[in-house]
């Protein structure tokens, strides 16, 4: 028996294509973390078969399965930061308030329409080992990017008491909290007044408007 068989049909890259296998191998990482949401019963094997590769073929681009793991997640946490930058900045100018609430929007979106893929930045990262390849914790790019959602509305306004930082991080986790209480308790995940209701009492709370 060959050392591929029973792996899926691929068609090899040709040379200078490295990126494009790379990119293959996150996707079926990612595909098998969807499906049982705990890295620790996948095998590097199991993602070589996904990929449709040998098991040899990751180790040219991982130096191992927390390696692989890492770089998947911060891809998705820098994905995220991504998308709420661009939901505040596609929103007018002199309106910051508005900017705030569209990286807000953004990001309560990613939790109700993908929460496979939210999962992965709270359930899956926590379970591995601390990313040493990585100069900082993926997770600080959303941060990041709260910290700018929030910054130009208390420029604005002065509303909120502490440090944009400390504003940041609490109406992160309160937005955090607020989803798994929702996803834990409702009996109908389709609809979303709940948790719009409570996002409105929260923002309320903490800059006075929703």
């Amino acid at each position: 028996m060959s050392a591929v068989q029973g792996t899926a049909k691929r068609v090899p890259n040709r040379w200078g294509e490295g990126q494009r296998l790379r990119q293959e191998i996150l996707d079926a990482a990612g595909r098998l973390l969807a499906e049982t949401e705990n890295p620790e019963t996948i095998s590097l094997r199991a993602i070589a078969r996904e990929a449709g590769v040998t098991a040899p073929a990751i180790y040219k681009h991982f130096k191992d399965k927390s390696e692989l793991m890492w770089t998947l997640l911060d891809t998705v946490y820098a994905t995220l930061a991504e998308r709420m930058r661009t939901a505040q900045q596609a929103a007018p100018a002199d309106d910051s308030w508005a900017g705030l609430r569209a990286a807000v929007d953004t990001y309560c979106r990613l939790a109700t329409d993908a929460p496979h893929r939210y999962d992965l930045l709270f359930r899956i990262g926590p379970g591995l080992p601390p990313p040493d390849h990585l100069p900082r914790h993926p997770m600080t790019q959303i941060l990041d990017a709260w910290c700018e959602a929030v910054t130009p509305y208390l420029a604005t306004t002065g509303r909120g008491t502490g440090s944009t930082d400390q504003i940041a991080k609490l109406l992160w986790s309160s937005l955090h909290g607020q989803l798994g209480l929702w996803r834990n308790v409702s009996q109908n995940t389709d609809d979303n007044t709940g948790l719009d209701e409570l996002r409105d009492s929260l923002l309320s709370a903490l800059f006075g408007r929703s």
